[in-house]
């Protein structure tokens, strides 16, 4: 009655409900919103403190007359607002309106810093779950490299190691995390045989990019040498200062070896052509100075510049012919070739050399044999080396064979002789370019690029080709060819 005079005689702007239990109230409150609430103590079926029980976020005053300090320490603990001491006078209907209006002001401020809450809380939640998002790329993008990549602070600590560093190195991130980089990373000069400085203490102290020299090695930890590309560059805040740095190691064992075999190969042939030239200029240079040389020894001089260009030919087309093979551009037509009929056109070409030596062409082949999908001309210089080789390497009065004869869905083709055979030693080597085993007392003629002619064209056409060789006792060739185009594959060599 109180109230509602208060807000009759001050033209309060409240729009209010009155209940007279806490049954009342509760029902009332559970369908209906309210900006503040004024609760006696006590209200009949229950206390003020089983309307706090169910309400939430809603200011509530306290108004009783039967109250005392004691109970004023509970009402606040509980979440009450304010705490009024109601008297006969009704004193306390003057200040109510302003502790509404500051409740009101609480409450709004109140929600406003709740949300600034929540929203602080969304946005470091989503902040939270974006680090770890790119967290995990990062790991997963590091760990896809096919770099080692190596992270440190300031005071040279590891801080990043990826999966490659740690393949590379032989260590795993928990035995590096936080150690010194130079108990970890050992970097030697390959051809001195002697430590380097990593660029990571370059970068460190120039604050610039830094990379490693064209000799670089690291030494795992197993002690194993793995030749590295390094470069390492500083790791700076955004006001320039020098955190740390980072550096990308690439193992470069394929390509140091493909350097040094190209060095090599260069070598070689720069030796095998000087060697035919040398002659060729010698004894051209001869016949010219002496106008009057006996017919004799000038033909004899000519016959042995016509073999040294001969042999300066055959070098060039074998060059030409392993390099276009290896650079993938050669074409393979195939078509049915008669394997049968290859073998007699090589054997009729090379009789004259074999009749020089008296050296019999023993063959085995199996009648109606199927058709060898492949390129005719291949195969032919494939079988012309291996025949060739085997006459070359047969001394006088011995005997090559050839033999082939179908084995499922493959050709066997295999070229035997009686010749002196290769030493286990040299097995592995003798597909290489311009490998040629040493013979002491012998000088045989070749360029050294038969056999890797020979593998490359039977991998063309998905073969496989094995040796087998004893000293003194002849050498055997084995070609296995599919009938129909497979898959490159690898040689193989039997000792």
């Amino acid at each position: 009655m109180a109230f509602r005079r208060l807000v009759r005689d001050e033209h309060l702007p409240y729009d209010y409900t009155i209940a007279s239990s806490v049954s009342e109230a509760n029902t009332i409150l559970r369908t209906n919103r309210f900006d503040i609430l004024i609760v006696d103590y006590l209200l009949g079926d229950g206390t003020a403190f089983d309307i706090l029980d169910s309400i939430t976020n809603t200011p509530a005053i306290f108004a009783t007359g039967a109250g005392n300090e004691e109970l004023a320490v509970k009402a606040m603990k509980a979440g009450a607002y304010d705490y009024l001491i109601k008297n006969s006078t009704h004193n306390y209907l003057e200040v109510l309106p302003e502790i509404i209006k500051n409740a009101i002001r609480h409450k709004k401020v109140a929600d406003e810093v709740k949300k600034y809450h929540d929203n602080l809380e969304q946005l470091v939640k989503e902040r939270t779950e974006q680090l770890a998002r790119e967290k995990e790329l990062l790991s997963v993008t590091l760990s896809s490299m096919g770099d080692a990549v190596i992270a440190v602070d300031a005071e040279k600590r590891i801080t990043l190691f990826n999966q490659v560093a740690q393949n590379l190195t032989g260590y795993k991130l928990n035995d590096v995390e936080g150690k010194p980089i130079h108990d970890v990373l050992s970097v030697i000069n390959e051809r001195k045989q002697q430590p380097v400085d990593n660029p990571i203490n370059q970068v460190l102290e120039s604050g610039r990019i830094e990379a490693g020299s064209a000799h670089d090695a690291l030494i795992s930890r197993d002690g194993s040498e793995h030749p590295i590309s390094a470069t390492a560059a500083p790791i700076r805040k955004n006001d320039g200062t020098v955190i740390g740095a980072v550096m990308v190691l690439r193992d470069v064992a394929k390509q140091r070896e493909l350097d040094r075999m190209k060095t090599d190969f260069v070598s070689s042939v720069s030796h095998e052509l000087r060697t035919p030239l040398t002659a060729i200029k010698a004894y051209t240079a001869t016949i010219l100075r002496d106008p009057d040389m006996a017919e004799q020894t000038k033909r004899e001089f000519l016959a042995i510049i016509d073999e040294e260009s001969t042999r300066l030919t055959n070098l060039v087309e074998d060059i030409l012919e392993i390099s276009q093979i290896e650079s993938g551009t050669v074409k393979v037509p195939l078509q049915a070739v008669d394997i049968a009929a290859v073998v007699e056109q090589v054997l009729s070409a090379l009789k004259p050399l074999a009749d020089k030596k008296n050296i019999q062409l023993q063959t085995n082949i199996d009648a109606e044999l199927p058709k060898l999908q492949a390129d005719e001309t291949k195969i032919q210089s494939m079988v012309t080396n291996l025949v060739h080789n085997a006459i070359k390497f047969t001394p006088h009065n011995g005997a090559v064979s050839i033999l082939v004869r179908r084995r499922d869905e493959q050709l066997v083709m295999r070229v035997s002789d009686t010749g002196m055979g290769i030493p286990n030693e040299d097995l592995p080597k003798i597909f290489d370019r311009f490998y040629r085993v040493y013979t002491p007392g012998m000088q045989i003629q070749g360029t050294g690029l038969g056999l890797a002619i020979v593998r490359k064209i039977a991998m063309m056409h998905g073969g496989t080709i094995e040796v087998q060789s004893k000293v003194d006792r002849g050498t055997t060739f084995t070609i296995l060819l599919p009938l129909t185009a497979q898959p490159a594959l690898e040689a193989t060599i039997v000792n």
